[in-house]
C-alpha cells in the first residue's frame, strides 16, 4: 500500500496526526498552485487553508487515483473560484461607480 493510502485511511478513522502529515507533505504544492493563479500571497495562504479543509471533508470520496493530482485539482478549483468571485465583485463595483 502506498503511504498516501495508509494516511488517508488513518485520517478517515480520526487520526489527526495523519492529516497533519498530509498537510506538511503537500502545503508547498498547494500554496504554489494558489499563488500562481491568484498572484497574492495572503489570498494564496487563505486558499491553501480552504483547500486542505476541502481535502479533509472529501477524503472519504477519494478513489486512490493519484492523490497529488487530486489535491492539486482541488487547489486549482479553489483559486479559480476565488478569481471568478473577485472579478464579479470588481465588475459590480465598477457598475456602481458608473451609476454615481
Amino acid at each position: 500500500m502506498e503511504p498516501e493510502e495508509l494516511l488517508i485511511k488513518r485520517v478517515i478513522n480520526g487520526d489527526q496526526e495523519a492529516f497533519r502529515t498530509i498537510v506538511e507533505k503537500y502545503q508547498n504544492l498547494v500554496f504554489a498552485i494558489c499563488f500562481n493563479i491568484v498572484g497574492q500571497r495572503q489570498e494564496a495562504e487563505n486558499l491553501a487553508q480552504e483547500t486542505f479543509l476541502q481535502v479533509y471533508r472529501s477524503l472519504p470520496l477519494y478513489r486512490n487515483k493519484g492523490f497529488k493530482a487530486w489535491i492539486g485539482k482541488i487547489a486549482v478549483n479553489k483559486a479559480i473560484d476565488w478569481k471568478r468571485k473577485a472579478k464579479a465583485e470588481n465588475e459590480r463595483k465598477l457598475l456602481y461607480i458608473e451609476d454615481i
